[in-house]
């Protein structure tokens, strides 16, 4: 049996938790974007000038 060798990479070590927060920006962006996204239909004046185009 050999004795588990486990490489060390600082690295990598260093980076994970910045890593971590960049995903967590990211979908807190994603989730403000999507929240400000209304889900109706354009009436009144924004249908009539949709129209006109």
């Amino acid at each position: 049996m050999q004795p588990s060798t486990k490489k060390q990479n600082p690295v990598a070590d260093r980076l994970r938790p910045v890593v971590y927060l960049y995903a967590a920006v990211n979908i807190a962006v994603i989730a403000l974007l999507f929240s400000t996204v209304s889900p109706t239909l354009a009436t009144g004046p924004a249908q009539e000038m949709a129209s006109l185009r």
